[in-house]
């Protein structure tokens, strides 16, 4: 297991508020185990296995069998995990008794807003779908549904709470992310109300750490980690203006497992830190301060015609409140995020990863 990773979740298994134990020998379903929130999740659950003796039984569903050994190295050859290589778009079944569901799969690069818009769209509904009948089915003790701070779309306020919804142009292509975003929470309100399923939502903000596929992952942050490990400069292509919500994955992680053991059915949760809002522009800025020793640089250049720019650049910051109240607190700061997250893949990752 990367030696980042494995802190990690060490620390966050002495999170007080969190009832790990209530996972104890249960099964998990984790849809999109491979992609980067997910993941982390995916490795706490291995932590808790290895490292605690919580014999969970866990399903990671993905579409490429490849990827996912090599994300997870031997662990995918484990009794206690087992592979489910299928499309959450498809009906599917599990075998067995299942307690929890965390349906992540979603395809959330920018650059395929343009390029697949459909393919965008169908995860976060049929997708939610076929994961929320599998849930009543199972009745599950808890489902939890990954949206995002898309969904609020332009709004002119400070301060986003989980209540307020902005615009979004429904004939807008890029509008593919969010609008079928908002469409999956609707249903996990429909489910929750109508057949009593415990479906939960998070809103993640932008959010990084060890588990950023640098390969695939195209947004900024990723690909200055990209450029602090290559010892580049720090590619900005925009003016550098627009101010984003960032979240290192720690208190990411901290707050779905929040969510999925403690969250109200029925309601959404932002989970971000409002210590991490930051302009482009400042967090290039930063990361020169945070690693001297690379002697990193800014440079500008216009943005690839691949991405269709979002028109609502959020100004806004995402409140936590609702989050707060279940006893959640963020802790880690950029500096030591980003920290982290170079170190994490300045490891040996080949030797540590899957081990």
């Amino acid at each position: 297991m990367n030696p980042i990773i494995r802190k990690d979740c060490e620390d966050l298994y002495r999170e007080p508020g969190i009832d790990w134990p209530s996972l104890k020998n249960t099964t998990v379903l984790i849809t999109g185990a491979y992609g980067m929130l997910p993941a982390y999740m995916l490795w706490m659950l291995i932590y808790l296995n290895e490292y605690q003796n919580y014999h969970i039984h866990i399903h990671a569903l993905c579409r490429n069998a490849k990827r996912a050994t090599a994300v997870f190295g031997a662990y995918v050859n484990k009794e206690y995990f087992n592979l489910l290589l299928t499309d959450v778009t498809e009906r599917f079944q599990v075998e067995g008794p299942l307690d929890y569901i965390i349906h992540a799969a979603s395809t959330s690069g920018s650059q395929y807003f343009g390029q697949d818009p459909v393919g965008v769209i169908m995860p976060n509904v049929l997708g939610t779908k076929n994961t929320l009948e599998l849930a009543k089915e199972k009745q599950v003790k808890g489902y939890l549904y990954f949206s995002s701070s898309e969904i609020y779309g332009k709004i002119e306020k400070e301060t986003i709470e989980e209540q307020d919804c902005g615009y979004l142009d429904s004939m807008e292509l890029r509008s593919c992310y969010g609008e079928s975003k908002r469409l999956g929470e609707n249903l996990c309100k429909a489910y929750s109300c109508q057949y009593g399923v415990h479906a939960s939502v998070v809103r993640p903000a932008q959010t990084f750490g060890p588990t950023i596929d640098l390969e695939r992952d195209k947004r900024v942050h990723s690909g200055f980690v990209s450029n602090i490990l290559n010892k580049e400069a720090l590619l900005i292509k925009s003016d550098g203006l627009a101010s984003r919500n960032f979240c290192y994955l720690y208190d990411g992680v901290s707050g779905y497992f929040q969510v999925l053991l403690h969250g109200e059915p029925g309601e959404a949760y932002n989970v971000s830190n409002p210590a991490c809002q930051v302009t482009i522009r400042e967090l290039a800025e930063l990361l020169v301060r945070t690693f001297p020793e690379k002697h990193l640089q800014i440079t500008y250049a216009n943005h690839d015609n691949l991405y269709l720019e979002n028109p609502y650049k959020k100004q806004s910051l995402i409140t936590v409140d609702k989050l707060k109240q279940l006893g959640w607190t963020p802790k880690i700061s950029l500096e030591e995020g980003f920290r982290r997250t170079v170190e994490s893949f300045s490891a040996d990752l080949s030797g540590n990863r899957g081990k």
